[in-house]
């Protein structure tokens, strides 16, 4: 009497279920408990009801709540470099015997300490030979300039009122001719009458001026003596030897660390080098950077003010806010480098971690509160939401409302909008 009723529930209940074990065990429990049993149709579909229950159960709430609200973010951990204030690497201009005066391979100097010199002996016979021939040409300028130079000028000045007055006594001659007559009846004295008498004498002493001008103008030239000559030859033995002295003396150009680059040895003060050794590096250490590469493209559009990158030095957390960001050039390819500076009172801790591998926390402050969730938290949620799809994307799908603030290299800094609810467990 019963034997079709359970038939035709079974084949709807087998109708509307999804394909797969899911489907084969309901369809199996309804004729079950039609066909063995005798239950009713009301009984299978309470058990259908409770084996969905079963694996909605299986699927995790997912709590806002556990994610609290923060305005500073971890963007990335990135490999990072330290850097001096400024580093200087000293190379060898000259091939000879460098004498060092620093004792140890790394120490820290004064600006201006003489720490290494080429020869200092050859050196210091060069500067007494240059002082001596000084010597002597500040005693030559002396001789000439108290001596012969004004007993030329008084020459010339004697000249000069001769030939003035030679002029002047041929103007008169010739305008009186008469008392030239009387007083020079005598053939040696007619050339003074002659027409071209008193054209020759004004030419002389015009040279004779023409010539105290030029000793004036050039004092020693006229005297017969290039000591001018003399003293730009020495100006140019001193500027070249000032040139090798400071090319062959190494000083610190700064208060910092020494780091000597020859292989120093105990007793040993003198080392060949050649030209073109690197010799030692000064760094300037009242100062140390951070240098950071960011290569995601994700992070090209945060606010580099906003950012700050923080390094263990053994137990201790130092933190460096951004400088400034250039694109360098490095191997023929341009990144874009990031420089962050620490305090000054933190420089000399961080100085320690100069040339070590490390790595820094890239850290951001937000101007909003955001809730940072590990990417993999959200994947593990809903892993079809992200096949395909960028971050902003699939969480907007799965969560509608929710912004994507920051996107870091293993979280997400989300804003939630205020309607939201927090949790979705029932």
């Amino acid at each position: 009497m019963n034997t079709t009723a359970p038939k035709k529930g079974a084949q709807g209940i087998f109708s509307n279920a999804a394909s797969g074990t899911t489907a084969l065990l309901i369809v199996f429990l309804a004729t079950g408990c039609a066909l063995l049993s005798g239950c009713s149709l009301e009984s299978a579909k309470s058990k259908v009801q409770q084996s969905k229950n079963s694996d909605a159960a299986k699927t995790p709430a997912w709590n806002w709540e556990q994610y609290p609200p923060v305005t500073r973010m971890r963007v990335a951990t990135l490999p990072c470099q330290l850097l001096p204030k400024s580093s200087i690497t000293m190379i060898s201009p000259l091939m000879g015997s460098l004498r060092v005066y620093a004792t140890a391979p790394q120490t820290n100097l004064t600006a201006g300490y003489l720490w290494a010199e080429f020869e200092p002996e050859i050196f210091a016979a060069e500067q007494t030979a240059l002082k001596d021939a000084e010597k002597k040409l500040q005693d030559q300028e002396q001789l000439q300039w108290e001596v012969e130079y004004p007993r030329k000028k008084m020459q010339l000045e004697q000249q000069i009122e001769e030939a003035q007055r030679q002029v002047n006594y041929i103007e008169f001659l010739s305008s009186h001719t008469n008392i030239a007559k009387a007083a020079f009846g005598f053939p040696g004295q007619s050339n003074l009458l002659r027409p071209d008498a008193l054209e020759k004498a004004m030419v002389n002493l015009h040279l004779m001026k023409q010539s105290m001008a030029y000793l004036e103008s050039t004092n020693f030239a006229a005297v017969g003596i290039d000591l001018a000559g003399a003293r730009t030859e020495w100006e140019r033995r001193n500027l070249e030897f000032r040139k090798q002295r400071a090319q062959s003396r190494f000083e610190m150009p700064f208060n910092g660390r020494l780091t000597i680059s020859l292989p120093l040895s105990e007793g040993v003060v003198n080392y060949p080098v050649t030209t073109g050794q690197e010799l030692g590096i000064a760094r300037d250490l009242s100062s140390i950077r951070i240098r950071i590469v960011l290569e995601n493209s994700a992070w090209s559009g945060l606010p580099p003010e906003k950012l700050r990158a923080t390094l263990l030095s053994g137990n201790e957390l130092l933190e460096a806010k951004f400088a400034y960001q250039k694109t360098e050039r490095i191997q023929n390819r341009e990144e874009p480098a990031y420089y962050f500076e620490f305090p000054q009172e933190k420089a000399a801790t961080a100085s320690r971690l100069i040339g070590a591998n490390v790595s820094c926390d890239l850290w951001i402050d937000l101007p909003e509160s955001v809730r940072v969730v590990p990417k993999f938290a959200l994947v593990l949620h809903d892993p079809t939401a992200y096949q395909n799809r960028n971050w902003p994307t699939a969480l907007a799908t799965i969560f509608p409302g929710v912004r994507v603030v920051v996107e870091g290299q293993t979280e997400l800094g989300v804003a939630l909008p205020k309607e939201m609810k927090l949790t979705s467990a029932k």
